[in-house]
């Protein structure tokens, strides 16, 4: 007979084409997953996997166990949410967040899903949002909250909110505390890594406004990029609200300006089909703080 785990596992596999990246989605062992799939081989009579390719691919009979595979976990998934066993279940997501959510409002979308899912543990990895939604495709994370809207295959995505991009200096480092293109060559820009938005918009506007190449130091870190501002290397381009002097010291000022870049619009990524129940529940949650939370800042200025 067929167990449900063994199912699983398959699916996985399969899904991920990778008995390692099954094995870490699982929480198991890679010999574990293979003698898993061998059981299912030795009960079906034939390959299942070909396991000479790279990445793994499907036999004929493969194909069809993993179309019955899925439609199975499937519909088990919709009898836990019935029975509200989502809720009960030990399980593990690991989360993949742009720094500035995790400098905005992660800790509130954190504490609200303790309130409504318990039972979940969080595996957090803070990056910037190509390598994210590389992750995402290669099974490394279940769930993204990062910049978008992009086309992952998969996968669907959440609207989140948007962050004004802003530029920050330390005062008195610019004569009259604006920016304008025809200063803007004397200091360098800190922003955001070279494969971002921000990076490639502004570098753009630059050159087409100035003629010349512009200066712009780049780090995946907000945090290292407010300390340089600080220590007034340079003038920082960063999300709205991102910045802790911005609400605590103020030893950063907001710069008038007349360069002007389109906001940053932040997604939640989720898988379609199996095991994405329940991570579009927390991307409702995601949802609702991130509108919670620019409600606040709106009338807070």
């Amino acid at each position: 007979m067929f167990s449900l785990r063994s199912l699983e596992v398959f699916y996985w596999a399969a899904h991920l084409h990778s008995f390692s990246r099954a094995a870490e989605k699982l929480n198991t062992t890679q010999p574990g997953i293979s003698q898993r799939i061998s059981a299912l081989e030795n009960l079906v009579g034939e390959p299942l996997i070909n396991r000479s390719s790279k990445p793994i691919t499907l036999t004929n009979v493969g194909r069809v166990l993993y179309g019955h595979a899925e439609v199975v976990l499937r519909q088990v998934s919709r009898m836990e949410k019935d029975l509200a066993l989502d809720k009960k279940t030990q399980r593990r997501v690991r989360l993949g967040v742009s720094e500035t959510i995790v400098q905005t409002w992660l800790a509130t979308f954190l504490e609200q899903c303790s309130r409504e899912f318990s039972n979940i543990d969080f595996d957090i990895t803070v990056d910037v949002t190509p390598p994210m939604l590389r992750a995402l495709q290669e099974g490394e994370i279940d769930m993204a909250l990062a910049l978008g809207p992009s086309i992952v295959d998969g996968f669907t995505q959440r609207k989140l909110n948007d962050f004004p991009l802003h530029f920050y200096a330390k005062p008195g480092l610019l004569e009259g505390e604006a920016l304008t293109y025809a200063n803007a060559a004397g200091f360098p820009i800190l922003t955001y890594p070279r494969n971002t938005y921000p990076y490639e918009y502004l570098r753009d506007m630059l050159f087409r406004n100035t003629d010349r190449p512009p200066r712009i130091f780049t780090n995946s870190s907000i945090s290292t990029i407010e300390k340089m501002a600080l220590d007034g290397v340079g003038i920082a381009l960063v999300a709205e609200g991102s910045l802790r002097a911005d609400t605590q010291n103020h030893n950063l000022k907001k710069l008038s300006t007349d360069i002007v870049l389109p906001p940053l619009s932040f997604y939640a990524f989720y898988p379609l089909g199996v095991g994405g129940d329940t991570l579009g529940e927390l991307a409702r949650i995601a949802e609702a703080t991130a509108d919670n939370y620019a409600y606040a800042r709106c009338h807070a200025t």
